[in-house]
């Protein structure tokens, strides 16, 4: 496979089928999925492309077209009626019986849906037909002149959307979106459940990546998909109704789980309905792992953590609380035959320090944040005194921050060493921190714990400036000389990072480790080793290091679907899946760029919070979720944005028009 033949993707045509390249360089489109099959031609929402000569663009757009049949969701005519009719057209033509007028009649109706349809898959869609016509019609109409039948190659499709693209579970955002639009609060529920098994966890605490790649945001703001997520599955709760889950025959193999975490229970939940016999061994006294114990209950009650985790149980999944793989049970004992497959979701729950002099674990007010959170939600012994400071701008930081005096602490700083800006927190949980009277000392930068009598008594810090950007992106900080000072407190909270505590594997063993102490997996399978038969996969913190609630689900997901195929099939290649969801995101579905051609009507709905006054005195949630009319009208904002992909790969059945 070499250089592009065509592209007319993102407005850049490319085009050298004549032997010399006409247009623009540096198309940067993916030449080969992540499993390593090459990619031959593409039709997406954003035009072709087409790196091989031998894919005929004509058959290409058949199934293109093929495609859009089967997923129109039919509500206008433009794309109900419009997709038929060109893919008949195009199918005649593949077949060696095309008609005169099958090419006008296609690029008719392909200009009807781009400027016509109700959703965005009917638009771009239709650019794409304009695209193809526009630049193929020498070749649709020999085709069409030959009368003879051009075979089928073999492709692959997806259907996406920029929200769900960006989402780690790929959960159907614009349908249960538009599900609460028309008031189907359970039904919407549902679709949900389809792909993520904490709903109402996730709608507290998400991180909202698909907001952040929500095309309405280029018109008047992004849809408040987190929240209504949380108002649906509030609505179950609030409404006393039984959640339609479904009820599995379990009739295959053993498998267990490790971590009752997020990654742990969405790999039951999976598994369970594919009638696997689960077994979830959590070594804390409750589910959630560290959101549980993590993350404080104003922001995620642990009652609905608690609650989605006892529906799990309900479907047939069993739960073993308290028990401790590594010392109540060897790891080993799990690969003897009981199991056909061992799934590893340990969270990131041991605390980091930074390593400066002072840092002293047995002194009093010294923390390190992941500790702290846990023994709070613990109910363990704290030390509280006036004045803590705390360490970091991620969101374990502003939860030590927030959570501190709720507990008694008087005042309290967050000490972080870049801008307000850099900090990699939720914007929405600094303004929170703000808003409880929460100092921020930026460009700040500790130095030494000051220790006395075996309390802590201080922080020295450095002063920093922001000099040039660094391999994140971020301008890195740099030392003011002369700058340093104290700042007087009675604790010292460290919230710069989380590690894994791998201490359960043997270190001869067939899972192997990183100098992360993060676990090796073979890519998208998931894969971390196999012993005597027994296939060993992983997900979540364990092995991508440190990252968010709805990542954890989607790596228990994955494996889940991983450890199906290698029982069933004694294969360990990715599935399809998951290999087209990691393409798709590299096309990069969402344009923050593009003009929508949407006028700005509405604002997203605003959550509301229990004032401050009311809140800070102990761990009620913060939060307030949406009325049924706020959701409704939020939900109406959403433009449907699905698009279509269809690959064309290397097992295709070259046979040029």
């Amino acid at each position: 496979m070499g250089d592009l033949v065509f592209s007319s993707w993102g407005g850049k045509t490319v085009d050298s089928r004549n032997g010399t390249a006409e247009g623009p360089d540096g198309v940067a489109l993916p030449k080969a999925l992540s499993s390593g099959t090459p990619v031959l031609g593409l039709m997406g929402w954003d035009g072709l492309a087409v790196w091989d000569g031998g894919v005929n663009v004509v058959d290409l757009a058949r199934a293109y077209a093929e495609g859009l049949v089967k997923n129109s969701c039919g509500q206008c005519v433009p794309c109900r009626i419009g997709s038929k009719v060109v893919f008949d057209a195009l199918d005649r033509i593949c077949q060696g019986k095309g008609e005169a007028g099958d090419v006008e009649t296609v690029e008719r109706l392909a200009g009807r849906m781009r400027n016509q349809a109700m959703c965005d898959l009917g638009q771009s869609c239709g650019k794409a037909f304009l695209d193809f016509v526009g630049n193929f019609r020498g070749e649709l109409q020999d085709a069409l002149a030959r009368k003879s039948p051009i075979p089928k190659g073999s492709y692959r499709l997806k259907v996406t959307a920029p929200c769900k693209s960006a989402c780690p579970a790929h959960l159907d955002i614009p349908t249960y979106v538009e599900l609460v639009k028309k008031g189907m609060f359970l039904e919407s529920l549902d679709v949900i459940r389809q792909d993520n098994c904490l709903p109402g966890s996730v709608g507290r605490i998400c991180v909202r990546p698909c907001e952040f790649n929500c095309r309405r945001q280029n018109v008047d703001g992004p849809i408040q998909i987190k929240f209504l997520k949380r108002f649906v599955a509030d609505y179950e709760i609030e409404r006393r109704r039984e959640p339609w889950l479904p009820k599995p025959v379990i009739d295959k193999e053993k498998v267990a789980v490790i971590g009752a975490g997020p990654a742990g229970l969405s790999c039951a939940y999976f598994l369970i309905q594919m009638g696997y016999d689960c077994t979830v061994f959590e070594a804390l006294p409750e589910p959630g792992g560290e959101a549980a114990v993590g993350i404080p209950d104003y922001r995620l009650p642990r009652a609905i953590l608690r609650r989605e985790a006892d529906l799990i149980a309900a479907m047939g999944v069993k739960i073993r609380y308290s028990t401790n793989i590594g010392t109540d049970i060897p790891f080993q004992d799990l690969l003897k035959g009981e199991y056909k497959a061992v799934f590893l979701g340990v969270g990131a729950r041991l605390g980091t320090g930074m390593g400066i002099p002072g840092e002293d674990k047995t002194a009093q007010g010294y923390f390190q944040g992941a500790d702290y959170l846990r023994d709070i939600a613990l109910g363990n012994p704290v030390f509280v005194g006036e004045r803590a400071v705390v360490v970091g701008g991620g969101n374990v930081a502003i939860d030590c921050a927030r959570i501190s005096p709720r507990i008694g602490y008087k005042h309290v700083t967050i000490v972080y060493r870049r801008t307000e800006k850099e900090m990699p927190a939720d914007r929405v949980e600094i303004e929170d921190a703000h808003a409880e009277g929460i100092e921020f000392a930026i460009l700040t930068n500790p130095t030494r714990v000051v220790i006395e009598n075996g309390k802590v008594t201080g922080v020295e810090v450095l002063t920093m400036e922001l000099g040039e950007p660094d391999a994140s992106g971020r301008r890195s900080p740099v030392e003011v000389p002369g700058s340093e000072h104290v700042i007087p407190t009675d604790a010292v909270i460290m919230a710069i990072g989380q590690a894994i505590d791998l201490s359960f594997l043997p270190s001869d063993g067939p899972v192997k480790g990183t100098k992360k102490q993060t676990i090796v997996t073979q890519g998208l399978n998931r894969l971390a080793g196999v012993h005597n038969g027994v296939g060993i996969f992983s997900g979540g913190d364990c092995v991508s290091g440190p990252l968010t609630l709805i990542a954890g689900l989607a790596g228990g997901k994955e494996a889940a679907f991983q450890i199906d195929r290698f029982l069933r099939e004694e294969r360990t290649e990715p599935l399809e899946e998951w290999v087209m969801n990691e393409y798709v995101a590299q096309l990069k579905p969402y344009d923050p760029k593009e003009d929508v051609g949407v006028p700005a009507t509405t604002e997203p709905a605003h959550i509301h919070h229990v004032p401050v006054g009311e809140r800070m005195g102990d761990m009620r949630e913060v939060e307030i979720g949406f009325t049924h009319e706020e959701a409704i009208a939020d939900a109406s904002r959403c433009l449907r944005c699905y698009r279509m992909l269809v690959v064309a790969v290397s097992d295709q059945l070259s046979a040029v028009s």
